[in-house]
């Protein structure tokens, strides 16, 4: 599951970031809940940010979801919004 995540992302996918995919962490797009159902682990609720974005996630500073074909909408601070997909990212709006 893993490496179809790191194949379909090939990068981190925060805001204007390249790093390469295999060298970032997994993270549950939707908190992966002890309690809840099964399969919260799967592809499309799982992307390869790397550890200080999935760090800026995790301590609720940014925010995400996977949008349709192969994209990411990021919600930062100060109403920031950015669209990452493969080619890029697009700002939404900024501070």
């Amino acid at each position: 599951m893993a490496e179809q995540v790191i194949l379909r992302d090939k990068t981190c996918r925060f805001p204007y970031r390249e790093r390469n995919a295999r060298t970032s962490d997994l993270d549950h797009i939707e908190p992966y809940d002890k309690d809840g159902p099964p399969g919260q682990t799967n592809p499309e609720n799982l992307a390869p940010p790397c550890r200080g974005h999935h760090r800026a996630k995790t301590s609720r500073r940014w925010r995400y979801e996977r949008l349709p074909v192969d994209s990411y909408q990021w919600h930062g601070p100060w109403n920031s919004t950015y669209r990452v997909t493969p080619p890029g990212t697009t700002p939404i709006s900024e501070p």
